[in-house]
């Protein structure tokens, strides 16, 4: 996922500022915000080196989306929902054109809708996003992309900010991800990426750029599942449970029992097949892997300084360890932000460990982590988490 800088200048620390209402959504408040679906958002925004606080240590209700909400994505600045009727809205930062509505204002007050050209519908959000940027992939198959491209993340060769949707390069796409300065798309049985390479996160055998898509090597065949991205690693969940990554491996991100990076993905040995997983990460002291097993088991590696592992330590590892549930609890979907872990049972209900620094663990802490899974007190129906920026929605 993409950078969290440390050079803080905090601008906006009220709630109100984002238009946003502290706790759960009541009838009312749902009528007030024009969508039939409760979305939250908690943590912060980043973007050019300044944060801005989403309010309190817990979810708090964002305003102005119209529509049933399907999917939530974001990225290091900001957060987006698609409608069931293909609509896209934006809320956070700004600057670089990341709300794709044609503006460069430092924040949205509540979310505002993203300007496709008309009769374009889109299917599917990448999830998550790349810095500062966006990307959805039409009912077509084809990718539009906004905002930020200085590392040619959205595989075109210009550098300058897109303030609103632009198609790109590919089609027939049916998966798209990206995080720090690179994306990845899967089309007719191929994994595209593009973007920047320097630590071999485009998997084609080497350490360059490319500002346009260039097919990533040594995936075994039979079919991708899902494809996974974070500050400089990427990574792909094959039909067959087997689960492959490459990039960054300077804290054993790539789950091999090794610490260098790998420009071709490398297989993470598991002892079951893989059913879904996610990679997160947004600098080179964070990032951590976790992937729920088809025996029900949940296992992680990768960095493990704030607990982010959910075995009990702060260490890192770079083999895959066994996440400390409590009996009798599971979960059907597992996130991964920049430095805290999140999983959701069958029920909704919504569990978190790691970094909380920024209130990402949502459930009103000020403890600075937490190395084991524990109830946040939320239902969700998905989230998404880039940095330390975490939105979700609730049906």
């Amino acid at each position: 996922m993409t950078h969290l800088r440390t050079a803080v200048a905090v601008f906006g620390t009220l709630v109100a500022t984002l238009g946003m209402t502290a706790g759960p959504a009541s009838a009312s408040a749902l009528s007030q915000t024009g969508s039939t679906t409760a979305v939250y958002n908690f943590g912060v925004f980043e973007s050019h080196g300044a944060l801005v606080q989403l309010g309190h240590r817990r979810p708090t209700l964002v305003t102005g989306i119209s529509g049933t909400v399907v999917q939530i994505a974001t990225s290091n600045s900001d957060s987006y929902a698609l409608t069931s009727s293909g609509t896209v809205w934006a809320w956070g930062a700004g600057h670089n054109g990341e709300l794709g509505n044609g503006t460069r204002v430092d924040h949205s007050a509540s979310a505002v809708q993203v300007a496709f050209p008309a009769g374009v519908k889109i299917s599917f959000l990448a999830n998550p996003m790349p810095y500062d940027g966006a990307l959805a992939v039409d009912s077509q198959g084809g990718v539009w992309g906004w905002g930020v491209n200085i590392g040619h993340e959205l595989c075109l060769r210009g550098t300058q900010p897109l303030l609103r949707p632009t198609p790109l390069p590919l089609s027939n796409v049916t998966l798209a991800t990206g995080a720090g300065l690179h994306s990845l798309f899967y089309s007719r049985g191929t994994v595209y990426a593009c973007g920047q390479g320097k630590d071999g996160e485009l998997g084609d055998g080497t350490a360059y750029d490319h500002a346009t898509p260039t097919a990533v090597v040594g995936l075994p065949a039979g079919g991708v599942k899902s494809l996974q991205s974070s500050w400089r690693g990427s990574g792909a969940l094959m039909n067959n449970g087997s689960y492959y990554d490459w990039g960054f491996n300077h804290s054993g991100q790539l789950g091999n029992g090794t610490r260098r990076d790998s420009s071709v993905p490398v297989r993470v040995p598991l002892p079951a097949a893989v059913t879904q997983v996610s990679q997160g990460g947004s600098l080179w002291n964070n990032g951590q892997t976790l992937a729920l097993l088809s025996d029900g088991s949940l296992w992680a590696w990768g960095n493990g300084r704030w607990g982010q592992l959910g075995n009990g330590g702060y260490r890192s590892s770079a083999v895959p360890v066994r996440v400390d549930l409590p009996a009798g609890v599971s979960f059907s979907q597992v996130i991964s932000g920049g430095y805290t872990s999140y999983g959701i049972t069958a029920s909704g209900a919504l569990w978190s460990w790691g970094a909380n620094k920024y209130g990402q663990l949502g459930n009103g802490s000020t403890a600075r982590m937490q190395r084991r899974p524990a109830p946040a007190g939320a239902v969700m129906s998905q989230l998404s988490s880039t940095a330390a920026n975490v939105a979700g929605y609730s049906n």
